[in-house]
């Protein structure tokens, strides 16, 4: 029986999610390259495809969030955090002590839900429909 050498390994979320590295163009992001990018986001994308596709005909906001939590394990939105997402992404902390944070990425699910992750190991999913969204951390 013949054995086939080659393996192709891909995450469901590189197939089913629409992925944009850098989508606000920030100079900080714009230098590394798209292989970093991606190992920064870490298994971020993979909760949010998992969350998405497990909604089934009951995607909202508080299930794909729901569904992120118990993909994590730890948390998450179940400890999220105050502020404001951008319609670009960016990420506006309530603290004025905080700076203001481009995504590293968007990914994207049906058209209508977007997943952006920032540096350390932040996350939000904005519902394009509502304009409703939740941050949090998953580290």
């Amino acid at each position: 029986m013949a054995q086939n050498i080659f393996q192709l390994n891909f995450r469901p979320s590189e197939i089913l999610l629409d992925r944009v590295l850098n989508p606000t163009r920030d100079e900080n992001i714009g230098a590394a390259i798209p292989a970093d990018i991606i190992e920064a986001c870490g298994i971020i994308p993979d909760f949010f495809c998992a969350a998405c596709v497990g909604c089934g005909d009951d995607l909202t906001l508080e299930n794909v969030c729901a569904g992120m939590d118990d993909a994590y394990g730890y948390g998450g939105f179940k400890y999220a955090w105050s502020g404001n997402v951008t319609d670009r992404g960016v990420y506006e902390a309530t603290n004025d002590d905080d700076p203001d944070m481009a995504p590293l990425a968007r990914f994207g699910f049906d058209g209508r839900f977007f997943c952006y992750v920032y540096d350390y190991g932040v996350a939000a999913v904005v519902d394009r429909e509502s304009g409703q969204f939740k941050v949090a951390r998953f580290d």
